[in-house]
């Protein structure tokens, strides 16, 4: 007999929910855990996920612990509870959850977070790279994205597990938003060098094309994102790219430059291997951290 896959509702969808009610539908259990209450008592915390997005469930009873032990990540739940607005006026919702019940029928689709009109964003990563005028740093971009097996996974990665642009396709989103804003620094500051900030927007972030495995709905690490991390990674990627070309050296230490400061001084611990020293280094620092916490923000 085949398998019946039940749908969602369309008012049920994250992105809709926008009213304190009640709720029958399926969520994927992207992450679970015990918190406490101000009174230090226990409650279940859940990251639930559909294709739309992602909104917390919270269980408030003496049973938590024991729910928590039959929960899987990564698994499709049948989940009743009420929708809250919380804070109040906030326009930001989370559900208080009545009662988790692991789905036997559901459509995959439903729950797969991943990238709206794809190919405007391939559009304008593409016509980027036609605008950038230095012979070298064009030969690169070109050498790159001119490999299929490379700008399939760069158009399809995640941009992070959690933190922002966290789905299929969301690398691609994170960098052109990074792009954009580096272009309109660039027309403000006429000194700032516009093709190699445009060029280590682009390629600031594709050490994620090795960091996340995101073949199922769930984004997990990769061994070699969780030993060795992106910016690592990335620069090691363009490195090796330069050297075949050979690239000159000043290129070379500038766009790598760029790659590992991206994340802001080293005091600040998020990963940069060094401190931001150039002005293009400075605002691709800004930007990318512009559209990671306006995007969170905004969620």
């Amino acid at each position: 007999m085949k398998e019946i896959k039940l749908s969602k509702k369309e008012a049920d969808f994250i992105k809709r929910i926008n009213e304190s009610r009640k709720i029958i539908s399926q969520f994927l259990v992207i992450e679970k855990s015990i918190k406490r209450t101000k009174n230090n008592k226990p409650y279940l915390d859940l990251v639930l996920q559909d294709k739309t997005g992602q909104i917390i469930g919270r269980m408030f009873n003496k049973n938590v612990n024991n729910v928590f032990d039959k929960i899987e990540e990564g698994k499709v739940y049948n989940i009743v509870g009420k929708v809250q607005e919380f804070p109040v006026n906030s326009k930001k919702y989370n559900i208080i959850l009545e009662r988790i019940i692991l789905a036997k029928t559901y459509d995959e689709e439903e729950f797969i977070r991943q990238i709206e009109n794809q190919d405007s964003h391939i559009n304008y990563l593409i016509n980027t790279i036609s605008e950038i005028e230095n012979k070298e740093l064009k030969l690169v971009l070109a050498t790159m994205f001119d490999n299929d097996e490379f700008f399939e996974k760069f158009i399809t990665a995640p941009a992070a597990k959690r933190h922002h642009h966290n789905y299929k396709g969301g690398l691609l989103v994170h960098t052109n938003e990074v792009i954009e804003i580096c272009k309109t620094i660039a027309t403000i500051y006429e000194d700032i060098d516009s093709d190699l900030l445009i060029t280590g927007a682009i390629l600031h972030d594709i050490g994620k094309t090795e960091t996340y495995d995101y073949r199922t709905e769930k984004i997990e690490m990769t061994d070699e994102g969780s030993m060795i991390e992106h910016i690592f990674i990335g620069g090691h990627l363009v490195k090796e790219c330069m050297c075949s070309l050979n690239i000159s050296e000043k290129t070379q230490t500038d766009l790598l430059h760029l790659i590992l400061s991206h994340h802001g001084d080293v005091e600040l611990g998020w990963g940069s291997s060094v401190s931001p020293k150039t002005p293009e280094a400075i605002a691709l620092h800004q930007a990318d951290d512009m559209s990671a916490k306006i995007t969170k923000s905004l969620e």
